[in-house]
């Protein structure tokens, strides 16, 4: 994998521009299930040329092809934010200590070892430039994009948040664990994945879309035009 994520031009905060050629799909944790992605495309029709896949993390880790799903960061259609696994290679890499390592490679992270050290190293380097939020103008409405929940009571407040609330968005499980309806303001719709849920769920306007595909699950693609016309 290249660095190509940095000609992205990194932000921690990703405002896309309204995609008025094609569509935008969300996609929940992938875990290493490129194939499984690559065929939930297929069945949509997705177009490269035309069409955008915006990923809630997780990219690697637990699945057959973590390298499969960290070279969809070279493509131009293709968006992510940074996920709590993600931020494991990254800092078991950085750090080089035992406890890092082992908890990484106790959540999945044993596919590393195949790897030589340069290509560990060039992991590590590119994913410190994806983002911790996106937010995509999509039918009139702000859809928003954060890894495990969103923790702030405004969405604007993502730019000022201490490191405490960004850890949350990678980590965090409260909302769902205490049923918080409580709706994020100036954000229409704000998509997570991290935690596992039966079926798509929805809080407020939070959004909660992983169903585990490690568990052999589907996994969840969200057509976000077709969501902003059934919530319009």
């Amino acid at each position: 994998m290249t660095s190509s994520i940095i000609k992205k031009a990194y932000q921690p905060h990703i405002f896309l521009d309204e995609n008025r050629i094609g569509r935008d799909f969300v996609v929940s944790d992938l875990h290493g299930y490129r194939d499984q992605l690559d065929k939930a495309l297929l069945e949509v029709s997705f177009n490269p040329n035309k069409d955008r896949l915006i990923s809630v993390g997780d990219l690697i880790d637990r699945g057959p092809n973590s390298q499969a799903c960290l070279d969809l960061l070279e493509e131009p259609w293709f968006w992510s934010v940074m996920g709590n696994h993600e931020q494991l290679l990254i800092d078991a890499v950085e750090h080089q200590t035992d406890a890092l390592w082992s908890r990484w490679l106790l959540n999945g992270g044993s596919w590393i070892l195949k790897c030589d050290d340069a290509v560990v190293a060039n992991y590590a380097s590119s994913l410190k430039f994806l983002p911790l939020t996106i937010t995509i103008p999509v039918g009139g409405q702000l859809m928003g994009v954060c890894h495990a929940q969103y923790s702030e009571s405004s969405w604007l407040e993502r730019k000022t948040a201490s490191e405490h609330s960004q850890a949350d968005w990678l980590w965090g499980r409260s909302r769902l664990k205490n049923n918080d309806t409580q709706p994020i303001n100036d954000i229409d719709w704000v998509f997570n994945g991290h935690t596992v849920v039966p079926d798509i769920t929805t809080l407020g306007n939070s959004v909660f879309i992983e169903r585990g595909t490690y568990l052999e699950h589907p996994i969840s693609l969200i057509n976000l035009h077709q969501w902003a016309s059934d919530y319009s």
